[in-house]
């Protein structure tokens, strides 16, 4: 196998069901990043997000060592690659969590997302320039699908009637998160030894993410830019704070490096565009329903992950 073949496609020796695997881990992947959006928007009533980016990681650390020790006992912990590099692959990690939470709270709801609905492009763009791998066939036509029906499905939300496209100062915030989150995927593929889990990846880098944000937070606490933590938080802050920390910063994490070690970075890239689409569905429970809008652009970019598989099915035939 190439050096790039778990970066962009699936080998030809894998199982028939390899690419129904890598689906499942994206599709879980995208339903928990889609639960976080409404979730974080919430809990930034209770912590801004230079604290809250550290404080999830750690809970994310933590569930991820139990099930590290749950599945191959306390010396599985032990990290597989030397502590300089996890760190240096750690850094792409948390430049993501810590830009990504400042975009959300920062951005244009609707150009935000649009900036999301680009994610199969970033993927490319990094995937060429990093890796020089080329894309399978069928993947331009299926990241245009996807990004129409990400765009259409975000229009439609009620909560955004007669919002602007203005740049709220968030935007390129998030532009670098996502950029800074396909580095980390191949450095994720790359750099450990093969016989290393995806558990274990995961967590290790989850954990060598930590004093990056640690010192990022100390950071703007010290120069004024972010207040004293809150202590004293409510109890849907708390339960909120565990969801998102363990769903969709940890296990989402985890269930991504599978998909990626299955399916490819690039089909990847075309499920987060399923994101805004599940954060409008999740948002149902706070009293937002969808709109007619917003089934059509999640049927168009369901098309397009569907279209990549056919193709990839069609090849391995």
């Amino acid at each position: 196998m190439s050096a790039t073949g778990p970066l962009v496609r699936q080998a030809t020796n894998d199982s028939g069901n390899a690419w129904i695997l890598g689906t499942t881990f994206f599709l879980f992947s995208a339903l928990c990043w889609g639960m976080n959006v409404p979730m974080m928007t919430r809990l930034f009533a209770t912590w801004d997000p230079y604290f809250l980016s550290p404080l999830r990681v750690l809970i994310a650390s933590m569930a991820l060592a139990l099930l590290v020790v749950l599945t191959g006992g306390v010396r599985e912990l032990a990290w597989s690659i030397r502590p300089g590099r996890a760190f240096l692959l750690a850094l792409p990690l948390a430049v993501f969590f810590f830009f990504y939470a400042l975009g959300l709270q920062f951005s244009n709801p609707i150009t935000a997302a649009a900036i999301m609905a680009g994610s199969p492009v970033y993927a490319a763009l990094t995937l060429r320039l990093l890796t020089g791998a080329r894309l399978e066939r069928g993947f331009v036509p299926a990241a245009a699908l996807t990004g129409i029906g990400a765009w259409i499905a975000v229009q439609g939300r009620p909560a955004l009637a007669g919002a602007s496209f203005g740049v709220g100062g968030g935007e390129l915030l998030m532009l670098l998160a996502l950029i800074a989150w396909n580095i980390y995927s191949i450095g994720a593929q790359r750099w450990f030894p093969p016989d290393t889990s995806q558990l274990r990846r995961t967590y290790v880098v989850t954990l060598a993410a930590l004093p990056w944000l640690l010192v990022a937070w100390l950071c703007a606490w010290g120069s004024g830019i972010a207040g004293a933590p809150r202590l004293d938080p409510g109890a849907e802050a708390i339960i909120l704070l565990l969801v998102t920390a363990v769903f969709a910063t940890g296990l989402a994490s985890y269930t991504w490096n599978l998909g990626v070690e299955r399916a490819g970075l690039a089909a990847g890239s075309l499920w987060q565009n399923m994101v805004p689409i599940f954060a409008v569905l999740v948002s149902m429970l706070y009293g937002i329903f969808p709109t007619i809008q917003q089934v059509i652009g999640g049927a168009i970019v369901l098309c397009g992950v569907l279209y990549m598989q056919w193709r990839r099915i069609r090849q391995g035939m």
